[in-house]
């Protein structure tokens, strides 16, 4: 497996892992608001793209087909961040 593929595998979990905790685990507080929505809209379609980017260019290889399956999922979370944003701006509860 090359190099490129096994960082761009733990980038993928790394920045499941930040979303999932800070939207599961963290409570908003008045010192510590609530997620910020747009930070992880970028950064997870960012993760995304470059994930489907490697995974189209080294197709064949061990580890390939696994970025090629996470790369939508982080974009649809993305998505997901941004429907949040938009809601939360509008002044719907969230």
């Amino acid at each position: 497996m090359k190099v490129i593929i096994i960082v761009m595998l733990c980038v993928q979990v790394a920045i499941f892992a930040a979303a999932a905790f800070a939207v599961g685990f963290r409570k908003p507080t008045a010192a510590k608001p609530g997620p910020i929505w747009s930070s992880f809209a970028i950064s997870l379609s960012i993760v995304g793209m470059a994930s489907l980017q490697i995974g189209g260019d080294h197709a064949g290889q061990t580890g390939a087909d696994v970025l090629l399956f996470g790369g939508p999922i982080l974009i649809g979370m993305a998505l997901m961040c941004l429907l949040l944003l938009i809601r939360k701006r509008r002044g719907d509860p969230a």
